[in-house]
């Protein structure tokens, strides 16, 4: 382990003298292994498959655990971190290029759709800590629930039945159903009732 010879930040909490700079992983050895044989099968089975076998990728995010309706999409270029910590109800949608980073639960109800390129975090880092731990929380997506091109959904976030994160929004906090929000951080800017 390797320590860095700078004294904390003013502030910082556990108060004066050195703090350890290096990441402690504490995923399980079995999280790591199946998340490396995940990333063989990703890059020689999933994203190289046609984009409309939606049937072919669910039946390879089963092997890995996930929870999908026959009708569930997801996209090949959809890149997912854990499948095993992922469900999708009927016809519901992982667009192009999202990336699921679910190290906690990432699940979407019925006909919940991430577009293009938006981006679901359910893990972090605690920074007020000198050793940084892993922090999660899941997400939820539920019926109807739509995410916009280049949104970002942080953990612990549920938008609820009918909500709607417009392009671009930061999500921090959960939305109330059938609320439109957008900006950084997302407010509501419209309602869809």
């Amino acid at each position: 382990m390797t320590e860095v010879q700078a004294p904390h930040p003013a502030g910082y909490p556990g108060g004066e003298g050195f703090y350890d700079a290096e990441y402690r992983n504490r995923l399980s050895v079995g999280n790591r292994v199946m998340r490396s044989l995940w990333s063989v099968v990703y890059r020689a089975l999933f994203v190289l498959s046609p984009v409309p076998c939606f049937g072919w990728r669910r039946m390879i995010l089963r092997l890995f655990g996930a929870r999908l309706h026959p009708t569930a999409k997801v996209y090949p270029t959809t890149r997912i971190w854990a499948p095993w910590n992922l469900s999708m109800g009927q016809w519901s949608a992982l667009g192009p290029e999202v990336y699921c980073y679910n190290v906690a639960e990432v699940c979407l109800e019925r006909d919940a759709t991430v577009s293009f390129r938006a981006f679901l975090c359910t893990a972090s880092h605690d920074i007020r800590r000198a050793d940084r731990p892993l922090i999660s929380g899941p997400i939820r997506l539920r019926s109807g629930a739509y995410v916009f091109a280049d949104a970002f959904i942080g953990m612990n976030v549920t938008l609820h039945e009918g909500a709607v994160a417009a392009a671009r929004a930061v999500v921090v906090k959960d939305v109330a159903p059938y609320d439109i929000v957008g900006g950084n951080p997302a407010k509501v800017i419209g309602s869809r009732r």
